[in-house]
């Protein structure tokens, strides 16, 4: 570290911290994962039905933004405007990788349930195998943890604020949405299986 320089300044040669770049990475890598993960062109289709309310496009605009804050945090940071320690962007690198390993569980358990809108298979199950035994949307439990985590890592409370709000937000419409639907197909064995279960976090929500 530069002497004099606050905790989350760049360094001499201008790089942004090691955090950041290393965010960045995992960042690529759940990118790269969601296509693998995803079974068939029907799972990796964009075209909304009237189930998906618009939430799709409102979570690739969270990703588009919480990204831009991401990448905006090293200026940020060299301003000296909200800079955080290097211990809670490690702390964020951490949180990232569990959120990440989380939604790779979920999205393996789901199968070729598991689609960029939201929609209902032909003959699909109510999913209760895996993390779905105790969470609804771990997969989604997965998303935030990164996202806060990639926030955390930047080691700026202001990119940290900008992801939290756009993604609780980007997340809380979609959960509306998806529960309606699922309500809507599987009605009382749903309304049964969200009574033993948590949304996101146990014992919280």
């Amino acid at each position: 570290m530069v002497p004099g320089s606050s905790p989350g300044r760049l360094t001499e040669t201008g790089s942004p911290p090691l955090t950041t770049l290393a965010a960045v990475l995992i960042l690529i890598a759940f990118f790269a994962l969601e296509r693998v993960l995803r079974r068939g062109a029907e799972a990796r289709s964009l075209v909304a039905g009237p189930f998906d309310r618009g939430t799709t496009r409102g979570i690739g605009a969270a990703f588009g933004l919480s990204i831009l804050a991401v990448v905006l945090s090293p200026v940020l940071n060299a301003l000296g405007i909200g800079a955080l320690p290097e211990a809670i962007g490690w702390i964020g690198i951490a949180l990232m990788l569990w959120g990440l390993a989380l939604r790779v569980w979920a999205a393996r358990v789901l199968g070729a349930a598991y689609t960029r809108t939201l929609r209902i298979a032909e003959r699909q199950l109510l999913v209760r195998a895996g993390p779905y035994r105790v969470i609804r949307h771990p997969g989604y439990t997965g998303d935030l943890m990164m996202w806060l985590g990639a926030g955390l890592a930047t080691r700026n409370v202001v990119a940290v604020i900008a992801i939290v709000l756009l993604m609780a937000s980007a997340y809380a419409a979609r959960i509306e949405a998806e529960e309606a639907m699922l309500v809507d197909v599987f009605g009382d064995e749903y309304r049964a299986y969200s009574r033993h279960t948590w949304r996101l976090l146990p014992p919280l929500y």
